[in-house]
């Protein structure tokens, strides 16, 4: 294979256990998985077969939840988790050898009567990080260790004013530790095509968001329609700052400086939906979701925040026979605006290229389920992405620096379900 590519393998295994006792239930949850990512660079002996940075991940994670039986209309569940993460990291640097232990617990309370529905929850979570990393010359290492103590609460409450109507209203205030590599890195990251910076000063985040939603639907249920619109004002906000003034020479060619930055920011968004059924097997969806992002700081927008986009979708569905079941074919039009809300550049560039053009995709996805036996169905899927072979780029991906992105996509999806007799 030509390089520069990458070599990326995942191995997961779970195990899920749920008992009951008396109403009470149980459920104990153990996963570990194992990660490794080999990314081989242009070098200058073509025979060379020796990855430039080979990046291995275990984790091992618990959860163990605890569901009591319902009591004057409360139901809830206590829970606590944790998990263990090694990682380590042999060629070019990018980020350190690390070992990170979390733990934390929550308990969630669910209350319902009449049109009412109210739900309460919280959570604490502790994080430590060992890191060391080789300083320049490779001769010793610079340690570091980093705690992290966060907390989150939430309150929802549903309300149905009549039989056609739902609204949801939320308040939550929420922290988020930093990642490592947002701490941390300083390297070629292939995934991206960047060189990414971290901050060792960074906080974790600390937020406070609102939300209201209303869903509708009418007596047929041939068109219902909802809206939800939020504002989060996050201090210590963790973002990614491209440096146009600092490209990164390599022999692989320039890439792109991305630095790890806070601000205070405030984050304000609408998501809407409409569903129209004309006739039971004919059904039409029209979706936009718009975000209005500002660093407080500053006055300005934030810089790498999504562009509005639309979309929408016809779909026919036939009806069901003895060996096809929820057959479907579907055709949708998305729609993604042009970025024009990006941080003011007059007194210098916060990026390397404007944001791209605006763009329109056309799709299409057919499926069917084939019940091979009664406990078999195996469900078959086939679709077309950017039919019409756009060419385009987008605002979010930092691949647009350099490439477009995929042209015309043909893909086939297999679904079959693993289950046991009872």
């Amino acid at each position: 294979m030509g390089r520069p590519y990458q070599d990326v393998t995942h191995h997961l295994a779970k195990s899920k256990t749920q008992f009951s006792l008396n109403g009470h239930r149980f459920t104990v949850q153990l996963a570990g998985q194992f990660n490794n990512r080999k990314e081989y660079d242009i070098v200058r002996a073509s025979s060379s077969k020796t990855p430039q940075l080979n990046l291995s991940i275990s984790t091992l994670s618990e959860d163990i939840s605890w569901e009591h039986p319902s009591w004057h209309n409360l139901q809830g569940t206590v829970g606590v988790a944790a998990m263990q993460q090694d990682n380590a990291y042999a060629g070019r640097y990018f980020i350190p050898n690390y070992q990170s232990n979390t733990w934390g617990a929550y308990v969630l309370e669910k209350w319902a009567r009449h049109r009412w529905e109210l739900q309460a929850g919280a959570r604490y979570d502790n994080k430590h990080i060992s890191t060391n990393r080789l300083l320049s010359g490779g001769s010793s290492f610079d340690q570091y260790d980093f705690q992290f103590s966060t907390f989150a609460g939430s309150v929802h409450a549903a309300f149905k004013p009549g039989n056609h109507w739902k609204i949801n209203s939320a308040l939550s205030l929420s922290q988020r530790a930093p990642h490592v590599n947002e701490l941390l890195s300083n390297g070629i990251h292939h995934g991206t095509a960047t060189y990414e910076e971290g901050d060792i000063n960074l906080h974790p985040e600390k937020g406070i968001n609102l939300s209201l939603g209303v869903q509708w639907h009418n007596e047929a249920n041939t068109l219902s329609a909802e809206v939800d619109v939020y504002h989060n004002r996050i201090d210590d906000f963790i973002y990614r700052q491209p440096v146009p003034e600092e490209p990164v020479l390599t022999i692989a060619g320039a890439f792109p400086k991305i630095r790890y930055q806070q601000a205070d920011a405030s984050l304000t968004g609408l998501d809407l939906s409409v569903v129209v059924r004309p006739r039971q097997s004919l059904e039409w969806t029209s979706r936009a979701s718009l975000l209005r992002a500002r660093n407080r700081q500053i006055g300005d927008w934030l810089t790498q925040m999504p562009a509005d986009r639309f979309s929408t979708a016809l779909a026919y569905n036939f009806r069901d026979h003895k060996k096809l079941l929820g057959s479907y074919v579907s055709v949708e039009w998305q729609q993604v605006l042009e970025q024009t809300r990006i941080p003011d550049e007059s007194q210098g560039k916060v990026d390397y290229k404007v944001p791209p053009a605006a763009y329109a995709l056309i799709n299409l996805h057919a499926s069917t389920t084939i019940p091979l036996t009664a406990r078999m169905p195996v469900t078959v899927s086939i679709g077309v992405r950017n039919l019409l072979n756009k060419v385009y780029r987008d605002y979010l991906n930092s691949m647009r620096y350099f490439a477009d992105e995929m042209g015309r996509n043909i893909y086939l999806r297999l679904k079959l379900p693993i289950t046991s007799r009872q």
